[in-house]
């Protein structure tokens, strides 16, 4: 089992036994666009992971700005040069909350 797998497991291990609901990952397509917004409405004690690139790719410049509300945290990576990564927890668990992401595509030259 590779490092990615083991990981996973584990983190579904981990949010089963905080009663935590399990994660999901939700591709955010950013096609001829220079920003796109993605609003995710996230359950109760729930971890989204939001994946995008601009035009199938990750130019120079490109950005992917998690904005998690109050009880909820947010952490980005760069995954090997092809897609961009967030990952958000909404540690609450008696309310829903909307996670903002913004993806900012630099301009073709």
């Amino acid at each position: 089992m590779n490092g990615l797998a083991k990981t996973s497991v584990l983190a579904s291990a981990l949010c089963s036994l905080a009663g935590m609901a399990a994660a999901k990952e939700v591709d955010i397509n950013c096609q001829n666009s220079d920003k796109c917004v993605h609003y995710e409405n996230m359950g109760k004690s729930q971890t989204d992971t939001f994946v995008t690139q601009c035009n199938g790719g990750v130019p120079i410049g490109m950005k992917l700005v998690c904005h998690p509300v109050k009880g909820m945290t947010c952490s980005g990576s760069l995954q090997q040069d092809t897609y961009l990564k967030c990952s958000c927890t909404n540690w609450s668990a008696t309310k829903k909350q909307t996670a903002t992401i913004d993806i900012l595509c630099p301009a073709a030259n």
